[in-house]
């Protein structure tokens, strides 16, 4: 995500903008924290507090890694064999598996060294998630303002979208959707590369050893621009579908004499909608806890020493999941996505009982 800058070290909002020191708010009612600096990161987080949770933690980000590989893969599965799967439309909902599995790579590997080895990243892997976490984030955003677009065509305008919305201005979309995701902080690392500093002068190096490194300076207001702008297009066309849904089906209701088979087919269409609308909903109430902590240490409500750190944690995990909560409301809505699942854990025993 594209907020790690405020977690560089204790700040206030004085700091924030003018780069002033800020007095440390008290401890209490937070798990003590007092050690952790920008020197020494390993005392910060749920690490730094409770130095004996670090197998716990291992096993949160394993299963984290596992589950958006795994659902993510099986989402894939179903997108790719099941003929119900393969609307155009859905090529973005495969991104987003795409760009779910990114980020868990991005993240949890070294998440899972770094509580192993009780060091932070390295610099060139610092550089790599610079590069790949708001980059993927950015990417997961866009992919899901064009499935909305997607589904706004067909919903609204049903007897044009299959010569608006074709294959080819799919694979346009996609890859301009790729550029436009990781060029700032391509430029970014290119940028602080070239002027050969120290890593940790440039990047907005983590807090601890689970949040990652991030992007800081205009590319960061890039990518804010970027992600507000595609929240704005995703918002018009979700509305927008609403709207028609509520209109259409007055209009089937009306109708004389009545045809079930069109009812049916809408019945069809909108569970799909419903089903990309709860995933929204689901990535909105796994972003909004890292946001709210974000801006929290941002304005000096809290610092990293008295706790904040440790809540940065927390909601940073939690945040994690994401990567493989569409698989997993998936699994709930569809049918055919539970028969891929099967059919991939078939092929799966049948592998291992041939070795």
């Amino acid at each position: 995500m594209n907020v790690t800058e405020v977690f560089t070290e204790a700040t206030d909002a004085t700091l924030w903008f003018f780069g002033t020191a800020a007095t440390p708010l008290p401890t209490d009612g937070f798990p003590s924290t007092a050690g952790c600096t920008r020197t020494d990161r390993t005392q910060c987080g749920i690490y730094g507090a409770v130095p004996s949770l670090q197998p716990l933690l291992i096993i949160v980000w394993l299963l984290i890694l596992f589950w958006a590989l795994f659902g993510n893969g099986c989402l894939l599965a179903a997108i790719c064999t099941t003929l119900d799967m393969e609307e155009r439309g859905n090529y973005f909902l495969g991104g987003m598996a795409v760009a779910d599995i990114l980020l868990a790579l991005v993240h949890a590997p070294a998440s899972i060294a770094s509580l192993v080895s009780g060091r932070v990243t390295s610099d060139w892997w610092c550089k790599l998630q610079v590069l790949f976490s708001p980059g993927g984030f950015n990417l997961s955003v866009s992919f899901m303002t064009g499935l909305w677009y997607c589904r706004y065509r067909y919903i609204v305008y049903p007897f044009s979208y299959e010569n608006t919305v074709t294959t080819t201005r799919i694979a346009l979309a996609m890859v301009m959707s790729g550029v436009i995701s990781f060029l700032p902080p391509a430029v970014h690392v290119l940028r602080h590369s070239i002027s050969g500093a120290a890593t940790p002068l440039n990047l907005a190096n983590s807090a601890g050893l689970i949040i990652p490194c991030g992007v800081v300076g205009p590319e960061r207001s890039v990518n804010l621009i970027i992600d507000i702008f595609l929240y704005g297009v995703s918002t018009f066309c979700i509305v927008r579908v609403l709207l028609e849904a509520r209109k259409h089906r007055v209009q089937i209701a009306n109708q004389v004499p009545a045809l079930p088979e069109q009812t049916d087919a809408w019945k069809v269409s909108m569970k799909a909608v419903y089903t990309h609308l709860i995933t929204v909903g689901v990535n909105g109430l796994t972003w909004l806890p890292i946001l709210t902590i974000g801006g929290m240490l941002t304005s000096g409500v809290l610092t990293l020493e008295n706790g904040g750190s440790v809540w940065l944690d927390v909601f940073w995990m939690i945040n994690q999941t994401s990567t493989f909560s569409n698989s997993l409301v998936f699994a709930f809505r569809h049918e055919i996505y539970r028969q891929a699942l099967r059919k991939l854990v078939r092929k799966i025993s049948d592998l291992i009982d041939g070795e």
